[in-house]
C-alpha cells in the first residue's frame, strides 16, 4: 500500500516569533497529517529560534533553517530546495490556513492530473481581532481575487493586469516547482505576483474551487508607508521589463506595456508623496512616453507640470480624477 502524498509547507519569518506559533498551530491542526514543514529563518534577530525549536522538539515534521537576511524570495527558495513533497504549500509566518485545506485540495488534485494550481479564497484578520473574516482589506471590504480557472491567453493577460491571489491560497505540484525558474529575489514584495505569471505563461493550469474548510487567512498589518511603496513600484516596474522579455502574446505583450506606463505613473505619486519631487516629475515624464493612450499621456505631462505647485497630499487624488476634472479643479485653486 503506497503512502499519501507529502505536502511541503515551506514557512519563510523574519523577526515573526510572536505570530509563527500561531502559524505552526494552524499547520498542526490539518485533517490531512501527511505535511512536512521547512521553516527558513530569514536572519531574525528575535526568539524565533526558540519558538520553532519548540515545536520542532514536539513534532518531528518541523525542520528549521537559518540564513542570511535576503528576504522572502530567497528563504522560499531555499526551503523549496530543502524540502521533498509532492504537493507544495506556501505559508508566511503571519498568517495561516484553514484545516482541511491540504487534505481537500490534495484529494483534488489526486482526482484531477491535468490541474498544476489549485487555489481557493481568503479572508483577513487583524491582530486583535483573530476571529474576524474579512474579504479585503479595503474599507468597502469586497472580495478582490479572482475566480479563475484555465491556462494559456487569457490567463497570462488576467495575471499580468494583476496578482490572481495570496501567497497562501494554491497547492501547487512539484511538477510546477521544477519546471518553472524559482522565486525572483531581486522583486519583493512581487515576486510572488512575478511567479504565477511565469507559472502562467510555462502554460501551467490554474484552478480555482471554492472548497469548504481551505480558506488562505492572511493578518492584515498596518498601511504601508509612502517609501514602501515606492519599493513596491519599483519592484512591479523591474518585474515588467522582465515579463516583456518572457511573454510571446501579442495581446499580453502590449497590456504589458501599458501597465508598465501607468506603474511608473504612479511611482512618480508615491515619489511626489515622499518628498521627491524632481524624482516624481521625471517618472510622470516617463510614464508620458511610454504612454500610447493620448489622454492619458496628456494626463502625466499635466502631472508633471502641476507637481510643483500641487501640495503632495493631493498627488493621488490628482492622478485618480479624470482629465478634464483635474484640469478644472486646479483652475479654481
Amino acid at each position: 500500500m503506497s503512502l499519501p502524498p507529502l505536502v511541503s509547507v515551506i514557512v519563510p519569518t523574519y523577526n515573526y516569533g510572536h505570530f509563527i506559533g500561531q502559524t505552526l498551530k494552524s499547520l498542526q491542526a490539518q485533517t490531512y497529517p501527511h505535511w512536512e514543514c521547512v521553516v527558513v529563518d530569514d536572519g531574525s534577530t528575535d526568539d524565533t529560534a526558540e519558538v520553532v525549536a519548540a515545536y520542532a522538539a514536539s513534532d518531528p515534521r518541523i525542520k528549521y533553517l537559518r540564513q542570511q537576511n535576503q528576504f522572502q524570495a530567497a528563504a522560499r527558495n531555499l526551503g523549496l530546495r530543502h524540502s521533498a513533497g509532492q504537493y507544495v504549500q506556501f505559508l508566511d509566518a503571519d498568517d495561516k490556513i484553514e484545516p482541511r485545506k491540504l487534505e481537500r485540495q490534495v484529494a483534488y488534485l489526486e482526482e484531477h492530473p491535468e490541474v498544476d494550481i489549485i487555489y481557493g479564497g481568503v479572508r483577513y484578520f487583524t491582530e486583535t481581532g483573530i476571529d474576524e473574516s474579512l474579504h479585503s482589506v479595503d474599507e468597502d471590504n469586497q472580495p478582490w481575487m479572482r475566480k479563475l480557472s484555465g491556462q494559456g491567453r487569457e490567463l497570462v493577460s488576467t495575471l499580468v493586469r494583476r496578482n490572481l491571489m495570496v501567497i497562501n491560497a494554491p497547492l501547487v505540484r512539484r511538477r510546477v516547482i521544477n519546471a518553472v525558474e524559482p522565486f525572483a529575489e531581486s522583486l519583493p514584495p512581487v515576486e510572488d505576483w512575478d511567479y504565477w505569471v511565469r507559472c502562467a505563461i510555462k502554460g501551467m493550469r490554474f484552478q480555482y474551487e471554492n472548497l469548504e474548510g481551505t480558506l488562505a487567512l492572511v493578518r492584515a498589518h498596518p498601511v504601508s508607508s509612502s517609501r514602501n511603496r515606492v519599493r513596491a513600484y519599483k519592484s512591479v516596474l523591474r518585474m515588467r521589463k522582465s515579463l516583456s522579455r518572457l511573454i510571446t502574446d501579442e495581446e499580453a505583450l502590449d497590456l504589458n506595456s501599458e501597465q508598465m506606463a501607468t506603474a511608473e505613473g504612479y511611482l512618480g505619486v508615491e515619489e511626489v508623496f515622499a518628498g521627491s519631487l524632481l524624482r516624481g516629475m521625471w517618472r510622470f515624464l516617463r510614464a508620458a512616453a511610454l504612454e500610447r493612450k493620448r489622454r492619458w499621456r496628456l494626463k502625466w505631462l499635466f502631472c508633471a507640470a502641476a507637481a510643483p505647485f500641487v501640495p503632495k497630499h493631493r498627488m493621488r487624488a490628482l492622478v485618480a480624477a479624470s482629465l478634464t476634472g483635474a484640469l478644472t479643479r486646479r483652475g479654481r485653486s
